[in-house]
């Protein structure tokens, strides 16, 4: 299974750091995000990675390279204007090829048991399977499904008994071929999935920590230190 790691955004709201610094490059408890990320694909066994750029993606090419000082091979999709997410895998189908892959926000700090996820995806019914976590004390849900897992529905106003997107899925890369290379949102996606039928969620397992505004940051730094990776 290959894996692909979106890391191609802005990060406006960490600016002024992201205005010199890829969000995938700040160092959180000594190691990069997109490191930390890199190592725990490695540690699953998924060596071959793709990872977007754009914001200073010159810089970001630098630190990582080809990914082998990390165990794995990182081919890069680099992109000439911001897709947004789901523009963003669009273009980079033709390198994830045909079979399930792995997505993994570039954002994301995690610890998460994705076995399970893999082990679920089913491509007969499934273009996509969400791993889902709790909400953090900040959000409401973004879906609903059961405690098992299942088919998503977008959580209502106010809901705040579904589940957060970790930011992590398994999914067919081909199931985003019929839309048109252009910037759009993964939401798009996910939406019209629902409708299909075919987008799926599954509860995991596991530490997860989201370091996308200054103070999330700032608390994750004070707290990710006793994580390994």
């Amino acid at each position: 299974m290959k894996a692909m790691i979106l890391a191609a955004g802005k990060g406006e709201r960490l600016f002024p750091l992201t205005s010199h610094t890829p969000k995938p490059l700040v160092q959180v408890a000594g190691k990069s995000v997109i490191e930390r990320s890199l190592l725990r694909l490695a540690g699953m066994g998924i060596d071959k990675i793709v990872v977007n750029a754009w914001h200073l993606a010159d810089k970001l090419i630098e630190y990582v390279g080809d990914g082998q000082q990390w165990g794995v091979e990182v081919e890069w999709s680099k992109e000439d204007r911001l897709l947004n997410t789901g523009g963003g895998v669009r273009n980079a189908i033709g390198k994830l090829g045909e079979s399930p892959a792995l997505l993994v926000n570039g954002d994301i700090l995690w610890s998460l048991d994705l076995k399970p996820l893999i082990e679920r995806f089913d491509i007969k019914k499934m273009d996509a399977l969400l791993g889902l976590i709790p909400n953090p004390s900040y959000k409401k849900s973004d879906f609903s499904c059961s405690a098992s897992g299942g088919p998503l529905l977008r959580a209502g106003v106010g809901d705040d008994d579904g589940y957060t997107y970790s930011g992590i899925m398994v999914f067919q890369p081909q199931s985003l071929a019929e839309y048109p290379l252009q910037p759009f949102s993964l939401n798009r996606f996910y939406d019209d999935k629902i409708v299909q039928e075919r987008l799926y969620g599954l509860p995991l397992s596991g530490e997860w920590a989201d370091m996308g505004t200054p103070e999330r940051l700032s608390k994750v730094q004070k707290e990710w230190h006793n994580v390994v990776s």
